[in-house]
């Protein structure tokens, strides 16, 4: 028999069927975990007991803790999602990811729920925390590529050449300084039966060394490409679940690098969008790629958009690395998203984008905006800048995951369960 893994609640005791051990003394606090060895009494081992609190918490961390093994799991109603979520999120290691066997008594497919979203949401971990030398542009398209072909969706791949003729001047700008190529790769789910559209558009920089504004410490940026890694597994746990929603997937791809090509501080650029662009941070790059992403997603129909980005060290000065920054031009699109946020706790936190931001950006004698400004509020400015891509009556969601897409040096996939619950349960 396998071994059993059980939660409890403060206040809860055993169930009647292990009532042999009912004298041993529990720890329900959440998180901590109280082993019992059964002694031959049952034919298990141990018994291994989750404390799970007073339920204010998101209980999916306090399965997580419980060391990967072969477990068959008690649970209840509140708690079988968040038990299939959390021992195999909590079993991930890039290192050496196994694939636990959990089998539930009860509510078994809530149970397989929660393992198929955290088994997707390890997905965009591996990916994320591959080093660069790994996760080139070319191997980000590639799972692009696996992802859309496992589930049949339709993707288009525009290389150099194609987003040349287009004109996303913004995208192949940053890409000036790297050595290898540049893609903008869309990838439609038909989920819906109804012909709106909304965009995932994820920041897809697989190296971020700055540009010819180069950083001083370098240290984390393989991560600049999780808002693609994010998105694109997002996507794929939609199309897992067969969520009836139209989506299309956006993903601008390319290294932030420095070569005798590379773009500078006073180069004007013109975006997608026919706005014109000088530069005056090359290490703003983000910006500028999700600026052309975002007027494709709207090029292709897209009435809602929502895009991810590990964007502003301002954002993590502000929040650090518990909450993510968001930022929102259409109340009824972020209210249920918030919504969403708070059954997942997934916790973010609403920043001001308004027209003083806006107003900040229109400084320069020879385009229509700058990049980057040393000001205040960098994290709002930032978002001020993809706003001006966002066209009247184009609902808009940007989602700074700049401290909150990897924790102690491991990728978190942070916002994809927060996405997938407001497609499933609170977008309308």
């Amino acid at each position: 028999m396998k071994n059993i893994c059980i939660g409890l609640f403060e206040g809860e005791t055993l169930p009647e069927s292990l009532a042999a051990f009912k004298d041993v003394k529990l720890d329900l606090e959440f998180g901590k975990i109280t082993t019992i060895y059964t002694l031959n009494q049952l034919d298990c081992e141990k018994i291994v007991v989750v404390g799970l609190g007073d339920g204010k918490k998101n209980i999916k961390e306090a399965f997580s803790k419980v060391e990967a093994d072969d477990y068959f799991v008690y649970v209840n109603e509140n708690t079988a999602y968040a038990a299939g979520f959390g021992l195999v999120y909590g079993a991930y290691s890039y290192k050496e990811t196994k694939v636990y066997d959990f089998e539930s008594d009860g509510f078994t497919a809530e149970f397989e729920k929660g393992k198929t979203v955290a088994s997707i949401v390890n997905h965009a971990r591996e990916m994320s925390d591959m080093p660069a030398n790994f996760l080139t542009p070319d191997h980000l398209l590639d799972e692009a590529k696996m992802v859309s072909e496992k589930y049949g969706m339709e993707i288009e791949v525009l290389n150099h050449d194609d987003l040349d003729q287009l004109g996303a001047g913004a995208l192949l700008a940053v890409n000036q300084g790297s050595d290898r190529p540049c893609y903008m790769v869309v990838i439609r789910y038909d989920g819906g039966k109804e012909e709106e559209y909304t965009a995932l558009v994820g920041k897809g920089l697989t190296y971020d060394a700055g540009g010819y504004n180069i950083k001083s410490n370098m240290h984390g940026m393989k991560y600049d490409m999780c808002g693609a890694s994010n998105m694109l597994c997002a996507l794929e746990c939609m199309a897992e679940l067969k969520i009836e929603k139209n989506i299309v997937c956006v993903l601008p791809i390319t290294e932030n690098k420095v070569n005798g090509h590379g773009f500078v501080d006073g180069d004007v650029i013109t975006s997608l969008s026919g706005k014109t662009i000088e530069v005056t941070n090359t290490d703003a790059e983000g910006r500028l790629i999700l600026a052309d992403a975002l007027t494709m997603a709207q090029k292709l129909g897209a009435t809602r958009v929502i895009d991810m980005a590990t964007l502003t060290g301002a954002c993590v000065r502000a929040l650090g690395s518990t909450y993510t920054g968001i930022f929102s031009n259409d109340d009824s699109f972020y209210l249920p998203f918030l919504g969403a946020s708070k059954a997942t706790k997934e916790q973010i936190w609403r920043l001001p984008v308004d027209e003083y931001f806006h107003s900040e950006l229109k400084c320069s004698k020879v385009a229509d905006i700058v990049n980057s400004k040393t000001l205040g509020g960098n994290a709002s400015l930032a978002a001020a800048f993809l706003e001006e891509f966002i066209e009247e009556g184009t609902k808009w969601i940007h989602l700074d995951i700049a401290g909150t897409s990897d924790k102690d040096e491991v990728a978190t996939g942070v916002m994809i369960e927060t996405i997938v619950h407001f497609f499933e349960n609170e977008c309308k």
